[in-house]
């Protein structure tokens, strides 16, 4: 079922959660690759952070949780892992661009001096 959430108007916005300043920063960055059926497969490359899907809900922990995914602002997806599928039907022709941030445990995302950790790419769809 192709779903299109920016027809829902769902408000994704989270609250921040700075990183402990006697810690490590963590960092996220993703690339994209063409997927042969449909749409792209994203994969997320962080340091200093760890992935915890069986956590979710729960207190926030230092530098653990898991990412969103969002395509030209909108909201896709929550990740646990590395890896991603995103079908075709989320991008418009032209420029997209595709974000992915650091979220804690709660949701709020991971951030550094008010910056958010996240990582942006474009997407040219023909």
């Amino acid at each position: 079922m192709d779903v299109d959430m920016s027809t829902m108007g769902i408000d994704h916005q989270h609250p921040a959660r700075p990183v402990s300043s006697d810690l490590p920063i963590p960092t996220v960055t993703h690339l994209m690759f063409p997927d042969a059926m449909d749409g792209y497969n994203v994969q997320i490359l962080t340091r200093n952070f760890t992935f915890t899907p069986a956590l979710i809900n729960r207190i926030p922990a230092a530098n653990e949780g898991h990412s969103h995914i969002y395509v030209n602002g909108t909201k896709i997806a929550r990740v646990y892992g590395v890896w991603y599928h995103l079908p075709a039907n989320f991008f418009h022709s032209g420029e997209n661009q595709l974000r992915v941030t650091l979220n804690a445990n709660d949701h709020s995302t991971w951030t550094v001096e008010g910056d958010v950790i996240a990582s942006t790419v474009s997407v040219v769809r023909p």
